[in-house]
């Protein structure tokens, strides 16, 4: 089966985004009734925990690096409910996504509210199809803070918090550095963030 390629839509930067990928295999598409179509890219969620002043990160097996716990999207899912899902194969414990907006329309029987992430990028560097990711606040479900923390080893080789004090010097991106401390100063539940 061919499919084709959707027109090349304009960046914010004025890039095409087909100049971006020309040359990448691309693995997402999206089909409706009528027609199959290549995004270009691969979806990936992923969430911030905060907790007493502390991020929780897990030390990815590929990157070997700290990064926030997330993975790609499988059908049928919400970009939150990624975060979630993903946030709970790597670290063991039982998340909801928190919306960094507040709902403009309330659910209904057409349309049900989604958590919005509090930043989304597209990241090139480790994979072969550039990932457009968006970054969720999440919290534990109600009755689980005391559950520990449980570092799925065959998804990534540990788990561990970090303050502010920690960032500088933590093997990670520069990104996961700049959103870490974001989340840690701006997370949602205002008890919780760390004091600069």
């Amino acid at each position: 089966m061919t499919v084709p390629k959707s027109p090349d839509l304009p960046s914010s930067s004025g890039i095409g985004r087909w100049d971006i990928v020309a040359d990448v295999p691309r693995s997402i598409l999206i089909q409706d009734d009528q027609t199959f179509r290549d995004t270009g890219f691969v979806y990936i969620c992923s969430g911030y925990l905060v907790e007493h002043g502390r991020v929780l990160l897990v030390h990815h097996n590929r990157f070997d690096k700290w990064v926030p716990p997330g993975g790609h999207i499988e059908p049928g899912e919400s970009f939150a409910g990624t975060a979630v899902r993903e946030f709970k194969e790597e670290t063991g414990l039982l998340v909801q996504a928190i919306s960094s907006q507040p709902a403009v329309h309330p659910a209904d029987a057409n349309a049900t509210p989604e958590p919005v992430p509090f930043y989304v990028d597209i990241e090139r560097e480790g994979f072969a199809t550039p990932a457009l990711v968006q970054f969720f606040y999440v919290q534990r479900q109600p009755c689980t803070r005391e559950q520990s923390v449980a570092a799925q080893l065959e998804e990534v080789h540990g788990a561990a918090w970090f303050g502010l004090e920690d960032l500088d010097t933590l093997k990670t991106f520069d990104q996961v550095r700049s959103l870490a401390r974001f989340a840690l100063l701006n997370y949602p539940v205002a008890e919780e963030r760390a004091t600069s």
